[in-house]
């Protein structure tokens, strides 16, 4: 006891009372502490940082407590590019989409403990996990990619049972097994499927690099649009720059398939250029509005080639881009040896009325009417016929000649009955006849806005005519009791679907899109999971549900009906891309229903790519001047949120140039901003500058978009 004494005596003298010690710190405060270093670092938006802090703060704490799934789901959310140890975090969590989110991070690095969860059944939806798991090690493992590809028991429908096949394919290539490589080739090829033979050639290639030649070349020309051309155009292009028989090979494809800056790098770099390659690249640069690149590559076309296959065509251009340079007397000239030289070729009724549209471009209005009559004299069935009695009527309004132009446009709407230029036309005549005196006008203007009530045309009789402008009407009437109360009740949404908004939530919305389809066909159609889709975000599947249910009530449709044809589709992205831009987000979903109908793979024949539609060479151009040309590749432009940040930094410069004047910033981003200055915009009157758009294409893609814009303007208020 004397011993106990002396020592509590010691210590009470050394260090205080046992109170006053210190204690150690609890893993439970280190982890508070290092969540909050983490939220400092999120406000001063270092988020890698702050999610690396997270995850060591989730670390610190017990697994399967809600502070450390807590800690996990911060550090998800932080991260931009992912780690596997925020990855395995995610992993302890149950939940439907776990095992997808942690492969979107970490990939093959999680892939054991995606297995051990699938073999312990653990995962819903085991068969797309296993093939998302499968996907994510092809190019590291195929082994262990096979692995996972035996673990599938269903066939998968749609776009997932494709992708299956491929990673079988490109499992077995990896593995070298030539009977299941032989399997899955005779497989795919019976499907008929261009885009999946495409990507067939294309993985053979890549397995037989410099031998795999003529696999691209298979590849490029089934799918000239294709998504994994980019890295193989690099393992070839030394090879197509030296010979010119095998670069012929593929620059057609390469120029349907939107590869422009290919095309022209073949044309301007190659030791000795083929003929075609250089007209080819010559035209990327007239459809890109470089008219002083395309010039030059046309004159030196047809110094080496005068009478080269493509040389009419060429010399046509060289014209056009001569023309758009101011250069018009050098152009006329141009079509006049056009003329000369190929007297019976296919364009040459057209001649015409090149040579007074590029007269009336540069302002030459008076010296372009007899052209245009010609068009209509000479060639009245010509497709340009409409265009040049129309614009016909336009020289004579220009030079001031107004009692003919009244009577040339009366002439024109009673002709051209099924013309784009006719609302045009009709509003032309109308304001003529009514500030000549003529108060039947009105009455031209009344039928224009009864008759095409959308049209744009049509909104400027309205606002000529002092009337309101056309807004949408809509009820607060639920979607799904306006359905019933119209005899077109909502279906039970079936397993599929369900399935479907899992895989949706998972970010597997392709494979997503394949239940839903399945689904419309279990419960009749598309319509009858319109609330369903509603209320999940189905964008791509729920504008087209709203369609066949649009006329139940023409006047009597409730907001949510609108909202489903007009969805506010990938919400976050948008908002974010469009504040960072200063551009409206109701103008982007205007422009991504027109351009993609919300479908993120969807492709043109020109080329063109993903929600907003854009050309890869345009979309380079804007990847350098935005300091993102170490990240670009023509092969992302299928990525949504890829396609609206580029989507979107391309509209911005037009609009910005624009002033924001909605028909010219469409009509720039459809057409081309070159274009946009040929008919007139900064010069002529709106109403002009619209009538001017002789692209038709154009000219109905402004008037639908500008009406889309007026919809999302009424229906989304929210989006400021």
């Amino acid at each position: 006891m004397k011993l106990f004494y002396t020592v509590s005596a010691f210590l009470l003298v050394s260090c205080g009372t046992v109170a006053d010690a210190p204690q150690p710190i609890s893993s439970i405060e280190r982890s508070a502490a290092e969540a909050e270093t983490a939220d400092s670092l999120m406000l001063a938006g270092d988020r890698e940082a702050a999610a690396d802090m997270y995850c060591s703060a989730a670390l610190l704490l017990q697994p399967g407590t809600p502070g450390r799934a807590e800690l996990a789901e911060k550090a998800a959310e932080a991260s931009i590019s992912g780690t596997a140890a925020i990855a395995g975090l995610i992993l302890e969590t149950p939940g439907e989409s776990t095992p997808f989110r942690a492969l979107r991070m970490a990939g093959g690095q999680v892939a054991p403990e995606i297995m051990s969860g699938l073999l312990a059944g653990r995962f819903q939806l085991p068969d797309y996990v296993a093939l998302a798991a499968a996907e994510s090690l092809l190019s590291t493992d195929p082994l262990f990619a096979a692995e996972f590809l035996r673990l599938i028991q269903t066939d998968l429908p749609g776009t997932a049972g494709k992708d299956k096949l491929l990673a079988v394919y490109r499992a077995a290539l990896g593995s070298g097994d030539r009977e299941l490589q032989e399997w899955s080739w005779n497989t795919a090829f019976d499907q008929d499927n261009d885009q999946l033979e495409s990507k067939f050639y294309h993985y053979r290639g890549m397995a037989r690099g410099k031998y795999g030649f003529q696999d691209f070349v298979d590849s490029f020309n089934l799918w000239p649009a294709g998504d994994i051309h980019a890295v193989a155009y690099d393992l070839l292009r030394d090879t197509l720059l030296a010979d010119s028989s095998l670069a012929n090979r593929v620059a057609d494809s390469f120029y349907s398939g939107g590869l422009w800056n290919e095309v022209y790098d073949l044309a301007v770099n190659s030791t000795n250029p083929p003929a075609h390659i250089v007209y080819l690249g010559a035209r990327t640069r007239d459809r890109l509005g470089r008219h002083a690149e395309a010039a030059r590559l046309l004159t030196g076309y047809l110094e080496l080639w005068p009478g080269g296959e493509d040389a009419p065509n060429a010399c046509i251009y060289l014209g056009r881009d001569l023309a758009a340079l101011g250069r018009v007397d050098e152009a006329m000239e141009w079509l006049e040896y056009y003329e000369n030289t190929w007297p019976r070729h296919g364009r040459a009724s057209n001649l015409p009325w090149y040579r007074g549209s590029l007269l009336a471009e540069n302002g030459f209005w008076e010296q372009s009417i007899p052209y245009f009559a010609e068009t209509v004299s000479r060639y009245p069935s010509n497709t340009t016929a409409d265009d040049a009695q129309f614009y016909g009527c336009l020289a004579l309004l220009n030079t001031g000649r107004t009692t003919e132009a009244t009577e040339a446009f009366g002439n024109f709407n009673s002709r051209w009955t099924q013309s784009v230029y006719r609302p045009s036309s009709r509003y032309w005549y109308g304001v003529l006849k009514l500030e000549s005196g003529d108060g039947s006008g009105r009455g031209v203007l009344e039928r224009l806005i009864s008759d095409k009530p959308e049209s744009l045309p049509a909104a400027f009789a309205r606002e000529y005519l002092g009337l309101p402008e056309w807004r949408p009407y809509s009820t607060a009437e639920p979607l799904g009791v306006w359905m019933a109360r119209n005899g077109k009740p909502e279906a039970e949404p079936t397993q599929n679907a369900l399935d479907g908004v899992l895989l949706l939530n998972a970010g597997c919305r392709k494979w997503a899109l394949d239940l839903f389809r399945l689904a419309e066909a279990e419960v009749g159609s598309v319509y009858c999971l319109a609330p369903f889709y509603l209320a999940n975000d189905v964008w791509e599947r729920g504008p087209s549900a709203a369609w066949q249910i649009w006329s139940l009530e023409d006047d009597n449709r409730p907001l949510d009906l609108w909202r489903l044809r007009y969805p506010a589709a990938w919400s976050d992205n948008v908002t974010e891309t469009t504040d960072r831009f200063n551009m409206d987000p109701k103008l982007l979903w205007s422009i991504m229903k027109q351009e993609s109908a919300f479908q993120p793979t969807c492709y043109s024949t020109a080329g063109a790519r993903g929600l907003i539609q854009m050309i890869p060479s345009t979309s380079e151009y804007v990847a350098d001047e935005n300091g993102w040309d170490h990240l670009y590749s023509p092969d992302i432009l299928y990525d949504p949120a890829t396609s609206i940040l580029y989507g979107t930094a391309c509209i911005t410069s037009y609009g910005e140039d624009c002033g924001w004047d909605i028909p010219g910033t469409l009509a720039g981003y459809n057409g081309g901003p070159h274009n946009a200055l040929r008919w007139g915009w900064g010069t002529a009157s709106k109403e002009e500058f619209f009538s001017r758009i002789t692209y038709n294409e154009t000219k109905k893609y402004v008037e639908i978009v500008s009406h889309n814009y007026d919809i999302y303007k009424e229906i989304w208020p929210e989006y400021n």
